[in-house]
């Protein structure tokens, strides 16, 4: 089964809570079942990825994986419900 968007959010930045942008949508997470909305893969600004502490490499973004639950709304940009420092999993 094909599936198609009317609107591509990929490359559209990630707006955090607190209204700064961490990133771009890297990938959209689809639930098998339902085919609806999951999560999405955000590539994080380097910055970012520091302030986080999430593994990056000059050659290779950091990246945080956001459930759907935490998407407030998805359009020009995505903007999340809460800060992405509440995202990461605790170690």
């Amino acid at each position: 089964m094909r599936l198609t968007y009317e609107q591509d959010v990929r490359g559209h930045s990630v707006v955090d809570a607190q209204g700064s942008v961490i990133g771009e949508v890297e990938q959209l997470y689809l639930d098998s079942d339902s085919f609806k909305l999951a999560g999405v893969r955000v590539k994080l600004r380097s910055e970012v990825a520091d302030a986080l502490g999430v593994q990056r490499s000059l050659l290779h973004a950091g990246f945080l994986d956001v459930p759907a639950e935490a998407i407030q709304s998805l359009g020009q940009a995505v903007v999340l419900r809460t800060e992405a420092r509440s995202l990461l999993m605790p170690t």
